[in-house]
């Protein structure tokens, strides 16, 4: 059955034949996958299975030796991180610390802070 354009959702994230390796070790290899609006995609796996090398593909931490990722219909592969984080792609660490003296919404407002836009209220 052909779905109509109308009602396929947009494809926000797609990852196509993403290859990674360290020397001789080969951490992914031609990694595929579409996330479309409005899925949830989990990516699990043993240790050592190259998770947290395709987040770093993704965030631009990693730039993949062969393969391309888009975001909407914009190539992502060699943009730094910074670049990526300003679309809305980012990614924590495991080793997450919180600003000690700082609520819980002014840590939450300092990791959004590309996204926040002063004005003339938040200025002053």
């Amino acid at each position: 059955m052909k779905r109509d354009k109308a009602s396929t959702p947009e494809v926000k994230l797609r990852v196509g034949s993403v290859s990674l390796s360290f020397g001789g070790v080969q951490a992914l290899v031609d990694v595929s996958f579409e996330v479309r609006n409005p899925e949830i995609l989990a990516i699990i796996g043993p240790n050592g299975a190259g998770k947290t090398c395709l987040l770093n593909c993704i965030s631009g931490f990693y730039k993949p030796q062969e393969g391309a990722i888009y975001y909407g219909d914009k190539k992502i592969v060699g943009l730094p991180p910074y670049r990526i984080a300003s679309i809305g792609i980012s990614r924590t660490f495991q080793n997450i610390q919180l600003y000690s003296g700082m609520t819980t919404v002014d840590n939450l407002m300092a990791a959004r802070h590309m996204h926040i836009k002063p004005n003339l209220f938040s200025s002053s």
